[in-house]
């Protein structure tokens, strides 16, 4: 499941990930985030990764993911919360090729993440 909405009187879109994830789901989530972007400055983002199931990810979902390509560059900062090694790695390796300033957390820090967000 992938969902995705604004935190209330923030500027911070928070996007959820767990589960199987499908090529509609993503579509959604990126016309939100378009629209979020494009009425939000500075905007930053909340990564919430649960539990993915990487075998049930539509082949046409991560075409869908690739399409969104270029929206990070709206994006002040992003925090992602996860306990997953994988995800942490491949955030920390991408702090070196996006604009956007990352910060990993794990899942029982919402509290700091969102602190560092609204900094």
């Amino acid at each position: 499941m992938l969902t995705g909405n604004q935190l209330p009187d923030t500027h911070i879109f928070e996007i959820t990930y767990s589960g199987a994830l499908t090529a509609g789901e993503f579509e959604a989530l990126r016309d939100q985030l378009e629209a979020f972007l494009d009425a939000n400055d500075p905007a930053d983002l909340l990564a919430v990764y649960g539990d993915i199931d990487l075998g049930g990810i539509e082949p046409k979902a991560l075409w869908e993911d690739l399409r969104s390509a270029g929206l990070e560059k709206k994006v002040r900062r992003a925090a992602l919360l996860t306990d997953q090694g994988w995800l942490r790695t491949l955030a920390k390796t991408a702090r070196h090729f996006i604009h956007a300033d990352v910060e990993v957390f794990g899942t029982a820090e919402r509290a700091e993440a969102l602190a560092w967000l609204q900094r």
